[in-house]
């Protein structure tokens, strides 16, 4: 079946080439986003956010901020401060709203229980804060702290920048943050798994090994058993850098399998380096045993 576009009656509208160079890094939320602006010129998040039926406004103001960091909108200064510089709700106002909210108050019980300390009057103002002004789902601020707690950083500072992550990586509600967590301890079960073939510890892995090894998952779609032969055919070399280089190269030739690289060609012997690849086991000619009385020919030199 083949298809072609109908003819328009004045009632296109131009897209900018940028939003088409930068249609492989956008997410579906801000290619969306990103046609209602040019359709209609509006740019106010709430509008944007009930008229694609998005989750939440945060998710149309986070997809104007990554247009903006891409050229296609400008940020016009003067318009208040952003969420993680608004001026703190004061402790009466806390208080206020703790009578008109029953939720601020499971917030500040809960969290300070997960945190196994009570909060300061600064931290408490942060945390309503995060509920109230930045509109986090108490769930979702719930499920962090937890987290967060389970990983022996029992601040609010670490539960902030946690739940900053999240948002970046589109968790908006319960289910959101229930399906990361998810992806989270799948990651750490991944970098195990990867230091254990490298012989390495966890623990010596920097951000950039995690992030490379992420990739390995994650985008070039490979499981356990390439991550193994690649290690394997590293031959000691136990560097994330240097599998990582191994696993490009079988990703951009298309060899997903072990089977599909042994059968390449590209497998080296282990027993010797000097066995052709093309050959499933040596020719048999050996120059160091030739027939007596053959003269040996030298290569000669330019």
């Amino acid at each position: 079946m083949t298809y072609r576009i109908c003819p328009q009656h004045g009632d296109s509208i131009a897209v900018p080439q940028l939003v088409f160079t930068n249609l492989a890094r956008a997410d579906e939320c801000a290619v969306r986003v990103a046609l209602y602006v040019l359709s209609t010129g509006s740019t106010d998040p709430r509008d944007i956010a009930h008229a694609l039926g998005l989750k939440s406004v945060r998710m149309a103001e986070n997809a104007l901020r990554w247009w903006a960091g891409a050229g296609l909108l400008e940020v016009e200064r003067g318009n208040g401060l952003p969420a993680a510089q608004k001026e703190l709700l004061s402790p009466e106002e806390i208080r206020f709203s703790a009578l008109r909210d029953p939720m601020v108050s499971t917030l500040t019980t809960e969290v300070q229980m997960y945190l196994g300390k009570t909060l300061s009057s600064r931290d408490m103002q942060r945390l309503v804060s995060l509920y109230l002004q930045e509109e986090y789902a108490v769930e979702v601020i719930l499920l962090c702290a937890a987290h967060v707690a389970g990983q022996g950083k029992g601040t609010l500072g670490a539960l902030d920048r946690e739940l900053r992550d999240w948002r970046q990586a589109g968790v908006e509600t319960g289910e959101d943050a229930e399906q990361y967590l998810k992806l989270l301890q799948l990651r750490a079960q991944r970098e195990e798994r990867a230091a254990e073939l490298l012989h390495r510890s966890v623990s010596d892995l920097t951000l950039a090994d995690r992030r490379t090894i992420r990739r390995w998952y994650e985008e070039m779609s490979f499981d356990d058993a390439m991550v193994a032969e690649a290690v394997l055919q590293a031959d000691g070399k136990n560097e994330v850098r240097y599998v990582n280089g191994i696993l490009k190269s079988w990703h951009g030739r298309g060899l997903r399998t072990v089977s599909e690289v042994r059968g390449s060609g590209t497998l080296a012997a282990p027993e010797s380096g000097s066995l052709r690849v093309d050959r499933s086991e040596p020719s048999g000619h050996d120059i160091l045993k030739r027939k007596g009385g053959r003269p040996l020919r030298l290569k000669r030199e330019d």
